[in-house]
């Protein structure tokens, strides 16, 4: 059985949290995650978090929240959370719960310790696209509105000879 735990190490511009062991994202590792920070802050740390989401499958909607109160801690400090390496089924969890605005995501670790590094170093927002742009996640296909061979479900009659 898998024991979900989040590790957190200090890099140059940001703090940096990972999963190992953890295919479905609960609120328990993003609270210690929390926790952490506060910790990080009160030691003169840098405000930025990176959270790499590399082996994460799956997020409930408690852990997103919790990742919401987790944003409003990390702004207050004058920080950002930047996704790294998420999937695309947990990307979907934050765009369906209207959430993904809130957040920065990247591709990958680099991308994002690089992002940290702009943000912390003062350069807006508007100005970081300027910099190195970041792709956004692919877009998700969505099933076509009626499938080939419904022609009885589109309405369309057939005429009597």
């Amino acid at each position: 059985m898998l024991n979900p735990t989040v590790q957190v190490h200090h890099e140059e511009h940001a703090l940096v949290a990972e999963f190992w062991d953890c295919l479905r994202l609960d609120p328990a590792p993003v609270k210690e995650i929390r926790s952490m920070y506060e910790d990080h802050i009160r030691s003169k740390g840098r405000p930025m978090l990176v959270v790499d989401l590399l082996g994460v499958s799956m997020a409930g909607s408690a852990s997103l929240g919790h990742f919401v109160m987790l944003q409003r801690t990390v702004r207050k400090s004058g920080g950002q959370i930047i996704f790294c390496n998420v999937d695309l089924s947990v990307f979907e969890s934050f765009r369906i719960s209207k959430l993904d605005p809130l957040f920065l995501f990247v591709p990958d670790r680099p991308a994002a310790l690089a992002l940290a590094a702009s943000l912390d170093q003062g350069i807006g927002p508007g100005e970081v696209g300027k910099l190195e742009p970041t792709p956004e996640p692919p877009p998700v296909k969505k099933p076509p509105r009626n499938p080939p061979g419904d022609s009885l479900l589109r309405g369309r009659r057939r005429r009597k000879l």
